[in-house]
């Protein structure tokens, strides 16, 4: 097993790869995102957490603040030409940033959450999303629009039948990409 990670881990520091999500707000995406870190020693590049540092400092949430942070942060670590994990949804950005990753010579692995508005809806209850659950329409629609423009870009599909297995299958899929 040592000999298989340490072969993975040279595998991405000769290829520049991204593991990236499409999906609504609260579909699974961080914990698969942490799985795949502890799996194959890939850093986050976390939106959410830049969120969250922009209300602190500012006591209060500034769109254009966190776009500009979030967008150098991400062009720094591109610049550095590291294999990461953006544990982010492309579904409304996806156009602006594949032009960008890919003239990086990025090898992009897009999973996406293809799952049903009830399963997201019953997802939304159970972690108290009481907000997101009110755009629920808008958020499925969002994912809806991404799969119908750019379906040929993903590697792997979440879907409701398969959801309990996201974690083990990602690992499998990513596996055989990183492998190829």
């Amino acid at each position: 097993m040592q000999y298989l990670t340490s072969v993975i881990i040279f595998q991405m520091v000769c290829r520049k790869i991204l593991v990236i999500f499409a999906g609504a707000v609260g579909s699974s995406k961080t914990p698969i995102a942490s799985h795949l870190s502890y799996k194959f020693n890939l850093p986050i590049f976390n939106t959410d957490a830049i969120r969250s540092e922009v209300t602190e400092d500012l006591l209060i949430f500034n769109e254009e603040e966190f776009r500009l942070r979030r967008d150098k942060r991400l062009k720094e670590l591109v610049d550095k030409g590291k294999s990461f994990i953006l544990d982010a949804s492309i579904d409304r950005e996806w156009t602006n940033l594949r032009e960008n990753i890919l003239k990086e010579g990025y090898q992009v692995f897009v999973i996406s959450m293809d799952i049903s508005k009830e399963f997201l809806a019953n997802l939304y209850k159970a972690k108290g999303y009481k907000e997101s659950l009110k755009r629920i329409d808008e958020l499925y629609n969002d994912h809806e629009e991404f799969l119908r423009d750019f379906n040929k870009d993903i590697s792997l599909h979440i879907t409701d039948k398969d959801f309990k297995e996201r974690l083990n299958l990602s690992e499998g899929k990513l596996k055989e990409f990183l492998d190829n």
